[in-house]
């Protein structure tokens, strides 16, 4: 019988097209949301089908179980609470029965769907969110049925008002007998005019509220998804807190989750698992006493310490915020962000290891080392260079010694220019200067230096000195010689037989000199080598302690090595094979930080091989060359391969892609490991250029050879 006076104020095809489209709508956007929110993302379409399905069900028993109760209480209050006499009454009724309705009927239908396959987000999570999808779609549900219903009675009423002015019109042909009549059924007609008025007023009121309504739902729910998006998308952990011993937490985000392994919901009202329990036991009384101290000032609080991640590790973290005062001026709570900068903590830590192995480096190396800033003021100078001109390091860091005291007058002009020219980002071209040294002393050096970039401005220089004082004494006694040995020409044809014994002497003591000048040549070769290679590393090394600490130290590791094995083999003549590889291994290390995948080096030799002998560094001459005067890149890199014929030469071939330069090359290397090889041996390297490739054969000498020179 209820439900039969139902359908006669609500027809039933519109009670079911309107729970049917509600139906399909919800479930989509509720199946939307939840998979894009992560809440419950859909594996396939499968399951997408099946959630559709399954959804629209139990949205249409839930809509049904909604509508009807709503039809019942708008009958009730159309009945007895007309919107013109109680609006407040009626409204605040109906609001309190819809809702009533759509907590009921959303937990039963939740306790009955967790009964039949219980919930993976928990029946807690899925009751709250039901209890409030239902309010909002009730509340929507209310008001489109409301508003079909008053929709009818004013159609209902516009055709009895037709129907009254047809009537009014039949009786106005009759107005001699029916005046009295007509003036009763005028009043009649303008109090339905009226009505009509109110009711269309009516609907255009519940039309806006209705308008109202949804807009409001629709901000609600962007307002929800700006609020999640920003918390996702912050760098820490968001949070509010009570100013209580524990600082119990309020609200938390969930990132708090990645820094220190607990769940928001561990460190909201679990007194076992406060935020105060996780702050390392060391830092507790430092992050109180800067809380407190930010409260006495009322200043935002920055400050970094450690907390316990929850498998042990330790977490370093920077929270910042500020307190929350109420209009009393009184402390409510604090707000703030706890951000993890345990990476950053580490990779500092790390940078100053390296830092340091990088200056005791610098401190172990027999050349002075410098860096200068763009007036000259020596910034930076190893033990070697303050030893080497006899000059005491400042012990305050704001006295600034000038590298142009150390120059000899006329030379400050061009080291001036050098310095102020420096606009190229690597530049290792030697300058020849003279120095003053202890006691009035003055010595020529060759200075290596490159400019310092900050940002991409010059704001230094840095570089290498390298004491050249042996050489220079060397090519004076060389001039003496050859002097000498003109004058002698020039007065021959006078005392040839008188002469001829003393010109014998001179000869042989020419060809000591130029035998002592190719071995000058060669140390001289090996100074030039070894800053240029040094130089070179430095620079990648200052590089690396920035982007990789690890592999700076492994980097130093290997530098220490190859200079080391320069320093200790720089007096002999031959080395054995097996000890010029492994020092070819730390520099090809070198070479691949330096040059990274640019550079191929192939190396095949037999173990049979490695006690015979070769020339020191002669391996890293022949590479250097081959860097110097090829262009190559990672899309086409320089190939060198090593190897032994069978001739017992060894091999070094690499690939040519020759370098355009405005200087040509002057050969002096391979013409020194050519002399050099002359010293000790009859046999001669050889050197040979193709369209494709450059070979280079270094013979290979057998112990027993070396030990024949010797003795």
């Amino acid at each position: 019988m209820l439900l039969q006076k139902t359908h006669k104020f609500f027809s039933f095809s519109k009670l079911f097209k309107l729970v049917l489209g509600m139906a399909f709508v919800l479930q989509l956007i509720v199946i939307t949301y939840n998979h894009f929110s992560g809440y419950h993302e859909l594996k396939d379409f499968n399951e997408f089908l099946l959630r559709v399905i399954r959804g629209i069900i139990y949205s249409m028993v839930a809509g049904f179980a909604i509508a009807y109760p709503d039809l019942l209480v708008i009958q009730f209050l159309n009945k007895h609470f007309q919107w013109d006499r109680s609006v407040i009454k009626r409204a605040v009724l109906q609001f309190f029965l819809m809702l009533v309705i759509a907590l009921v009927v959303s937990s039963l239908l939740t306790l009955f769907a967790n009964w039949v396959s219980p919930y993976r987000q928990g029946l807690r999570n899925v009751l709250f969110n039901n209890m409030l999808i239902y309010s909002v779609v009730n509340a929507f549900f209310m008001s489109i049925l409301e508003a079909w219903t008053y929709l009818e009675e004013s159609v209902s009423e516009k055709r009895k008002a037709e129907k009254l002015q047809e009537d009014l019109i039949e009786e106005a042909a009759n107005k001699a007998i029916y005046k009295a009549q007509i003036l009763v059924e005028e009043e009649k007609n303008r109090s339905a005019q009226m009505l009509i008025e109110q009711e269309k007023q009516l609907n255009e009121s519940l039309a806006l509220e209705i308008k109202k309504r949804e807009q409001i739902s629709i901000q609600l729910k962007e307002s929800r998804e700006q609020l999640q998006s920003i918390l996702s998308n912050l760098p820490g952990a968001a949070y509010r807190c009570f100013l209580d011993q524990s600082y119990s937490m309020k609200y938390i985000s969930e990132k708090i989750f990645d820094i220190s392994g607990y769940h928001a919901s561990d460190l909201i009202g679990d007194d076992n698992h406060c935020f105060d329990s996780i702050i390392h036991p060391e830092d507790m009384d430092f992050y109180r006493n800067n809380i407190h101290k930010a409260a006495s000032l009322k200043n935002h609080y920055e400050f970094e310490y450690r907390i316990i991640h929850k498998d042990g590790n330790i977490v370093w973290v920077s929270e910042n915020g500020k307190w929350i005062y109420s209009k009393e001026d009184k402390t409510e709570c604090l707000d703030g962000i706890i951000i993890d900068i345990t990476r950053r903590k580490e990779a500092e830590i790390l940078a100053a290891e390296s830092e340091l192995n990088y200056k005791e480096m610098m401190e172990f190396l027999p050349q002075p080392i410098f860096e200068l800033d763009i007036n000259g003021n020596i910034l930076f100078m190893n033990k070697s260079g303050y030893d080497y001109f006899g000059i005491s390091k400042p012990d305050d860091s704001q006295t600034k010694l000038s590298a142009l005291d150390l120059m000899v007058e006329e030379d400050v002009p061009k080291v001036v220019s050098v310095i102020k020219n420096s606009n190229q980002p690597v530049n290792t071209n030697p300058n020849e200067y003279t120095v003053k040294r202890p006691g009035g002393k003055r010595s020529p050096v060759l200075i290596y230096g490159t400019p310092k970039i900050r940002h991409k401005k010059v704001v230094g220089r840095r570089g290498i000195i390298v004491d050249i004082s042996e050489r220079k004494k060397y090519e004076l006694n060389l001039l003496k010689a050859k002097e000498e040995l003109e004058h002698i020409n020039n007065t021959l044809e006078q005392s040839i037989a008188k002469r001829t014994k003393e010109l014998t002497e001179a000869n042989t003591q020419l060809l000591k000199a130029q035998k002592e000048n190719l071995q000058s040549q060669f140390e001289v070769l090996k100074q030039q080598v070894n800053p240029h290679f040094l130089f070179n590393s430095l620079n990648v090394l200052t590089s690396l302690i920035k982007i990789d600490p690890d592999l700076a130290e492994s980097f130093t590791e290997r530098l220490s090595k190859v200079y080391r094995y320069v320093l200790e083999n720089k007096e002999k003549d031959l080395v054995s094979l097996i000890t010029e590889l492994e020092f070819l291994n730390s520099y090809l290390f070198l070479l691949e930080i330096r040059f990274m995948n640019k550079i191929i080096v192939k190396t095949n030799i037999d173990k049979s091989f490695y006690d015979y002998l070769i020339l020191p560094i002669a391996i890293q001459l022949i590479i250097e060359n081959a860097i110097k005067h090829n262009a190559f890149s990672k899309n086409q890199p320089l190939v060198i391969e090593i190897f032994v014929d069978k001739e017992l030469r060894l091999n070094i071939v690499n690939n040519l892609n020759v370098r355009e330069t405005k200087t040509g090359s002057t050969g002096v290397g391979l013409e020194n490991i050519t002399r050099r090889y002359a010293l000790v041996s009859d046999q001669k390297p050889e050197f040979t250029k193709t369209n494709k490739q450059f070979i280079a054969k270094i013979p290979l000498l057998k112990v027993d050879y070396e030990q024949k020179e010797n003795s």
